[in-house]
């Protein structure tokens, strides 16, 4: 296995490969997805959030607490 690396428009789903590529048509590949732009952060963002999830035998606790005592166990 070897690895290639460019730069692609996604247009309808679809990434086009470089000419030079042109030796890959109809091959398997593995596909690593990197996108930098600000729309990919804001849905990264808000795909996982445990912002009203509470854990109640931690309540009315503070975390850094918490840590100092099972060290404390040690």
């Amino acid at each position: 296995m070897y690895a290639i690396e460019f730069e692609a428009d996604i247009q309808n789903g679809v990434v086009k490969l470089p000419e030079k590529y042109s030796q890959l048509d109809n091959s398997h590949a593995r596909i690593v997805v990197m996108i930098t732009d600000q729309g990919s952060r804001e849905l990264a963002e808000s795909a996982l959030d445990l912002s009203n999830c509470g854990i109640k035998a931690f309540e009315g606790k503070d975390g850094m607490d918490i840590q100092r005592e099972m060290r404390d166990e040690w």
